[in-house]
């Protein structure tokens, strides 16, 4: 069998080229969200020059990329902001998350170095505006970003732990030995809470989606997170783990906005000391072999809940560029 020779007649002599020249080239950067380690935690991609990229292609391009998130950077609309973000699933755009939050506040620290005396960022969101604190190590190096919640909301608890159980393929036992209700958190984006009795009962979810999207029509949200206040980690609080198939993730390693929606559950409920300021570290991630750690505050007075801060650190690990159509 011979070869093709490069001067074969059907490319007159050139290969074809792969890309057409009157497509755009798209820069993002890869970061790893809450871990301090590269190639752990949360990925997510970051475009922070979307001009010329209409939603429909956000939608595409995080399709292909298929990440938890992915997050574009845009000008915001009042200009006292620093930016507007919009959030995509590989399946729909959300209207907050809390690993694209801080890892956009990581990213602008190389994209936009004018911004490194700014430790306080303020992203416009579809819920509203998200302040962000940056604290750096003496030498100036961005070790945390700290963001702030919507105070919590408490929807409608589930009366059946046979349900939930069904829908996480375990004993409805590992539920009801907590004494804990499940129930449906928001403090931006909505949360199933089921609290479970033991790590190794964590570890033996087996999520049935469509049990659990039966179960999100009855309560008006699919997504749940599971929570166990046995840890593998000396230091953590709880061991959380997330899933919401509905969004097209399956599971996700590291997920801010239900952090804040577990260390507001757990200060409702009392499953912790009552005090004026809960800290919970929250361990994820573990399963997949991505471990990822959350810090989480609750302000409280008066038994009422004030504010809810979730906070990481972030890693970026490198970047890469996905080509579409330039604009007519």
């Amino acid at each position: 069998m011979a070869l093709l020779d490069s001067r074969d007649c059907r490319y007159g002599h050139h290969p074809p080229k792969l890309v057409a020249d009157e497509r755009m080239a798209h820069r993002f950067l890869l970061v790893d969200v809450f871990t301090e380690h590269a190639f752990s935690g949360n990925q997510l991609a970051v475009f922070c020059d979307v001009d010329g990229i209409s939603p429909q292609q956000m939608q595409t391009f995080a399709r292909e990329l298929n990440f938890s998130e992915t997050v574009f950077v845009l000008p915001p609309e009042d200009e006292a902001n620093t930016a507007r973000l919009r959030i995509f699933t590989p399946e729909a755009e959300v209207p907050f998350a809390g690993h694209p939050v801080i890892g956009s506040a990581f990213a602008l620290e190389e994209h936009r170095p004018e911004l490194r005396n700014d430790e306080d960022l303020r992203f416009e969101v579809e819920v509203g505006l998200i302040q962000v604190r940056r604290y750096r190590a003496d030498n100036g190096r961005l070790l945390q970003a700290v963001m702030n919640q919507k105070r919590p909301t408490f929807l409608s608890e589930t009366a059946g732990a046979d349900e939930v159980a069904g829908a996480l393929g375990i004993a409805a036992s590992e539920i009801l030995i907590t004494g804990l209700p499940c129930q449906v958190v928001s403090t931006g984006l909505p949360f199933h809470i089921v609290p479970i009795g033991s790590l190794e009962a964590m570890g033996n979810l087996q999520p049935n989606p469509a049990r659990m999207q039966r179960l999100g029509e009855k309560l008006g949200v699919s997504d749940i997170c599971a929570f166990s206040f046995e840890t593998m980690a000396a230091d953590a609080t709880v061991h959380a783990r997330m899933f919401a198939p509905s969004y097209g993730i399956p599971e996700d390693p590291a997920t801010g906005s239900a952090a804040g929606c577990i260390g507001s559950y757990v200060v409702r409920h009392r499953a912790v000391p009552r005090v004026s300021l809960t800290r919970l570290v929250v361990e994820q991630g573990v399963e997949m072999g991505r471990p990822a750690r959350l810090h989480v505050e609750v302000h409280s007075e008066d038994d009422r809940i004030c504010s809810v801060l979730v906070g990481g650190s972030a890693v970026i690990v490198g970047e890469g560029q996905l080509y579409g159509n330039a604009p007519s």
